[in-house]
């Protein structure tokens, strides 16, 4: 019989765990990996599929008696598989009782599980509350889905009992193919248009079978892996992603012409610049910010200088000449830097380095800073022991690389922390119920190739009193949530100076702190305008001036801001309606994404 090196290593269970994650493995594939080793005559892939094809759906009741019937199978290995049963078994048991915390498809998988061995098709409803935490599982129905006899009203009811801010719809499918049918097509787009109306909207519609799913976020997402529901700060629904699918906007200008303007997406192992949450992140907008852009604009140089995430830059690259970004966050200039910095680079060396710092473990390492202070909080204490120890590591070896080498670390490092971050997509404060995710796995960025771009860390109000450019977009913080606080963790990261942390979300000394995000910020967007040397301002701005939150509320009214770009010159206003990700304090109906377009006067 083969040993298990004979096999070509891509197609070993480890190697492919590493490359493509446990969704991509069978069970007798994970099984191997769990034994580690075969028997004489039989390698480890092979005994974990006899194992597997033995118990079959009884797996999880096998005992060590069980096991030690098999040919081959020691004291030693009946031992190692029944304790990892138990030990999921008492984590699983745990989870019913304390706070559940829905993130992605796989969590809504474990959760449903049951359903794969379901002889009869069942429509499984999960409530949520607005920080995706699970209320309620319920079975809505038995049988042959049809959407004459499910009414929407079986769904919300008893989500407006349970005051529910969402749900998620999981349905199995008996044939074994878990592709969604007409019939499943016709129903979640019904029940999705009647979740909008409730103000309960749909975040998912899960098919699983035996051995398969189709969930269809993930696909409306265009990803064939697990994609978080909650990204880039915003969270995400089926009725937002239909209407992406099939735009439709008003404006209260003319009806321009709807181009697309795509980034790129993900390449596998590789973390893209829009791959990370970020309060107010314009990804899903970019379409039709650069449709009115295109249409009411023209020239050669982009300013975008309130740069958040910088994926407004990152598509301005591909019609301008010139593009300028900024913003003051240490943490996003590290990420401008990785990204559109002009310096060559060793891809192979970097690639190695991070491939090194993927084979450390928590359990191997001292604490250290991040660890002491964000370790069972923000993160499990494994991953922030391996997090602090990469970043002291590129530290101490900054002279074995050069500064854009130095920065791709740095914002590799930044990314897949925040993407296993124990929040709701920022750092104001973490979960403190929930099982934190211990699977640190570091991805390294891909970084764009584009022209020469300007890269500043400055206050924009400053800086608008030095540059020129045919178009300035403008999309500052509106309320009173300071950046610099809410992402304080990664500023910290970032900076690595180590300083002293307050309070319970464990903060530093108040730095960068924008006077948008306070009352004069009206007088200081009326002196940005006014200072701006440019052909056109564009400005980004959305409506949740009456929410009910303090800390969401609109700094300066919509009226306000019109009134200030009128004088610049003759203003349009298009808007859309778009809803944002909220972290359950805020509550506002009828939102909408505004943007302005102000042509200067000569």
């Amino acid at each position: 019989m083969p040993k298990i090196k004979d096999i070509p290593k891509i197609d070993r269970p480890r190697e492919r765990f590493l490359q493509k994650g446990a969704d991509a493995l069978s069970k007798s594939d994970l099984l191997a990996i769990l034994l580690g080793s075969g028997i004489k005559g039989k390698n480890v892939r092979q005994l974990s599929e006899n194992i597997i094809k033995k118990f079959g759906k009884n797996f999880l009741n096998i005992t060590v008696d069980d096991l030690l019937k098999i040919s081959g199978i020691g004291q030693a290995k009946a031992l190692q598989i029944a304790s990892a049963i138990s030990l999921v078994k008492r984590f699983y048991d745990e989870n019913k009782t304390n706070e559940i915390v829905i993130k992605n498809s796989q969590d809504v998988l474990s959760l449903t599980y049951d359903l794969r061995d379901k002889k009869k098709e069942h429509l499984v409803c999960l409530y949520l509350n607005a920080r995706n935490t699970l209320l309620k599982k319920e079975i809505v129905s038995i049988g042959l889905l049809d959407k004459a006899l499910l009414h929407p009203r079986e769904i919300f009811y008893p989500a407006t009992e349970l005051n529910a801010a969402s749900v998620i719809l999981v349905h199995n499918h008996p044939s074994g193919d878990s592709s969604p049918s007409e019939k499943d097509n016709q129903i979640i787009e019904k029940i999705v248009q009647a979740g909008e109306i409730m103000g309960i909207p749909v975040v998912d519609f899960i098919i699983i079978s035996e051995n398969n799913h189709y969930s269809f976020y993930e696909k409306l997402n265009k990803q064939k892996a697990s994609v978080d529901y909650v990204a880039d700060g915003i969270q995400g629904t089926l009725f937002a992603m239909f209407e992406t699918e099939r735009p439709s906007y008003e404006i209260t200008a003319e009806k321009i012409q709807e181009n697309y303007f795509y980034i790129p997406q993900v390449k596998e192992n590789h973390l893209q610049l829009h791959n990370r949450r970020y309060i107010g992140n314009k990804h899903k907008l970019i379409e039709w910010i650069f449709s009115i852009i295109n249409k009411e604009c023209s020239g050669n140089s982009f300013a975008d200088i309130f740069a958040g995430t910088g994926v407004v830059s990152a598509v301005a690259t591909k019609h301008f000449e010139k593009v300028l970004l900024n913003d003051f966050l240490h943490s996003n200039y590290a990420i401008y830097r990785a990204f559109f910095g002009n310096e060559a680079w060793d891809k192979v060396k970097i690639d190695n380095i991070i491939k090194s710092y993927n084979n450390i473990y928590g359990d191997d390492l001292e604490e250290n800073y991040f660890s002491k202070n964000f370790g069972g909080k923000f993160f499990s204490k494994n991953s922030a022991k391996i997090i602090g120890f990469i970043r002291e590591n590129i530290e101490e070896n900054r002279k074995n690389l050069n500064e854009r080498e130095y920065y791709v670390l740095i914002a590799s490092l930044l990314y897949t922390a925040d993407k296993i971050a124990n929040t709701v997509g920022h750092f104001d404060a973490y979960f403190k119920k929930e099982f934190v995710n211990d699977s640190f796995f570091m991805k390294p960025i891909d970084p764009i190739d584009t022209q020469e771009i300007s890269i500043f860390q400055e206050d924009t109000n400053n800086l608008a009193k030095k540059i020129n450019a045919d178009v300035v977009y403008i999309d500052p913080p509106y309320n009173s949530r300071q950046y610099s606080r809410f992402y304080h963790v990664l500023e910290t990261l970032t900076k690595w100076d180590k300083p002293k942390l307050h309070g319970v979300a464990l903060k530093p000394d108040p730095e960068n702190m924008s006077d948008y995000c306070r009352a004069n910020a009206k007088d200081k967007f009326a002196e940005l305008v006014r200072d701006l040397d440019a052909k056109y301002l564009v400005v980004s701005y959305n409506n949740t001036y009456d929410s009910k939150s303090n800390s969401s509320k609109n700094k300066i009214t919509l009226q306000e801001i019109e009134q200030i770009l009128q004088k610049k010159g003759p203003t349009k206003v298009f808007e859309k309606n778009y809803r944002h990700f909220n972290a359950g304090n805020t509550n506002f109906n009828n939102h909408k994404e505004y943007l302005f377009v102000t042509k200067a006067k000569i």
